[in-house]
């Protein structure tokens, strides 16, 4: 991001250091371990359900991570939201996220699919790599809109003037055929 100060890296939330020993032999910096192993780190509202839970994090949550934020994007809102830490928590590990076309009708309906599938809870059912979601992005950019639904206020209007019709046909054919016969004048002579 280029701000005001200058240019900063901004990521997910996510880092592996390397051990002390394989830093120290490359003359790299050393690290300090300042967490254990299961400390939960990161950015809540972009945490994956694996990653909450303790798991090993691998390119799938930051996945889940990158549909968090294409979410807020989208919609202005954020996937997964409360008023603690822990709220947010329980609503990544229970909640799905309402639809992105229901709060922005006009985005295409398969960007929904798109994000549901960065966004679920089980890593085996998202992306596998950030090239799929690519392609899959590229095909949403190029599909056509979707047309918004929109209410018809007047839905009964052609139904109203069919009827009208019918009833008009039906009275011009009544009278038609109500029409007395020409009386026929006959004249008799005696």
């Amino acid at each position: 991001m280029i701000t005001r100060d200058g240019a900063k890296v901004l990521g997910f939330g996510l880092a592996k250091t390397a051990s002390n020993a394989a830093a120290a032999a490359d003359g790299a910096t050393r690290t300090v371990a300042i967490t254990g192993d299961g400390t939960v780190l990161g950015t809540a509202q972009h945490m994956a359900p694996e990653q909450i839970e303790g798991a090993e994090a691998d390119s799938r949550t930051d996945i889940f991570a990158f549909g968090c934020v294409l979410y807020e994007m989208v919609t202005g809102k954020r996937a997964f939201d409360g008023k603690t830490r822990g709220s947010v928590i329980g609503a990544i590990l229970s909640v799905d996220p309402a639809p992105v076309s229901s709060m922005r009708p006009l985005t295409p309906r398969a960007l929904d699919g798109l994000v549901a599938r960065c966004l679920a809870k089980d890593p085996e059912e998202r992306y596998q790599s950030l090239r799929d979601v690519l392609l899959d992005l590229r095909a949403v950019g190029t599909a056509q809109p979707d047309a918004p639904k929109v209410e018809r206020k007047f839905a009964w209007l052609p139904w109203a003037v069919a009827g009208m019709s019918v009833a008009l046909a039906a009275s011009v054919a009544v009278l038609w055929l109500r029409q007395p016969e020409p009386e026929t004048l006959s004249l008799r002579f005696t």
